[in-house]
C-alpha cells in the first residue's frame, strides 16, 4: 500500500463541487448545509492513463456510488432536512499546506451546519512540513468553519497510525467528532483490488467500501442535527 500512497500523489487532481437543495419548503424540516472537504476518494476526474474513466469518486462503478452521493441521498431519504450538499476535492491542501485555501472561492467565506473532514491519505508523512499538520489541519478547518459548524473528522482510508492520532487530536482537541476507520482498513472487501489494472485506482474504496464511509458519516450526522 506505501507505493500507493506515493504515487497518488502524482496524480493530477482536479477540483470539483456541486451542491442541490432537498426538501422544498416544508417548514416541518431542518435546514441542514453539508460540505465534504476531501480528495480523489470524494471525486477524481477521468484519468484514461490510470484506467480511470470515471467522474466521481475514484473506484466507486457508478456516480451515485461513491461516499459523498450514498451520503447525500441517505440525509435526503431521512425526510427530515432540507439540505443543502456540497463536496469538494481540496486534494491541492494536502500535497501544499501553503496553498491559498480562498482558490476555493466557491465554498470559501460561507455558513455550514455540518463540516466534513474526509481526507489525510495524501498528506506526506515524510514530506519537510509534516510536523506542522495538526496546526495546518487546524487552520485549513477554520478556514470553512464557522462559530456554530459541526466538525467530523474521519480516519485516514489507507492505514496510517500517525496521520490518524494527529486527525484524532485535532478532534478531541477542538471539541469535533471523529470516526475511526481501523474496522474499515482491516477488511479487504472495502478496497478494490483485483478490479482495477492500476494498483492507485484499485486501492481506492470499492462501492462497499464507499457504502461502509458513507454509512458511518450518515450515523454520525444524524446523531448531532
Amino acid at each position: 500500500m506505501r507505493k500507493i500512497f506515493i504515487l497518488l500523489l502524482l496524480v493530477p487532481i482536479t477540483l470539483w463541487a456541486y451542491s442541490c437543495n432537498n426538501g422544498g419548503n416544508d417548514p416541518q424540516k431542518k435546514e441542514l448545509k453539508v460540505l465534504v472537504v476531501g480528495n480523489s476518494i470524494t471525486y477524481h476526474p477521468p484519468a484514461p492513463e490510470l484506467g480511470w474513466n470515471g467522474d466521481w469518486g475514484m473506484a466507486a462503478t457508478a456516480p451515485d456510488k461513491d461516499f459523498e452521493s450514498l451520503l447525500h441521498k441517505k440525509l435526503s431519504d431521512a425526510g427530515k432536512y432540507k439540505i443543502q450538499f456540497t463536496a469538494r476535492n481540496i486534494a491541492y491542501w494536502e500535497n501544499d499546506f501553503h496553498y491559498d485555501l480562498n482558490q476555493f472561492s466557491d465554498i470559501s467565506g460561507k455558513t455550514y451546519d455540518i463540516l466534513i473532514v474526509r481526507l489525510g491519505e495524501n498528506v506526506n508523512e515524510k514530506g519537510p512540513e509534516f510536523s506542522n499538520y495538526e496546526q495546518e489541519l487546524i487552520k485549513m478547518i477554520n478556514h470553512f468553519k464557522s462559530k456554530n459548524t459541526k466538525v467530523i473528522i474521519t480516519g485516514t482510508v489507507w492505514p496510517s497510525p500517525v496521520k490518524d492520532s494527529i486527525q484524532q487530536k485535532v478532534a478531541k482537541d477542538n471539541g469535533y467528532y471523529y470516526i475511526p476507520l481501523l474496522d474499515f482498513q482491516a477488511e479487504p472487501k472495502n478496497y478494490s483490488y483485483g478490479k482495477f489494472a492500476n494498483e492507485q485506482v484499485s486501492g481506492h474504496p470499492s462501492d462497499f467500501g464507499m457504502a461502509t464511509i458513507a454509512d458511518k458519516l450518515y450515523k454520525q450526522v444524524i446523531a448531532i442535527y
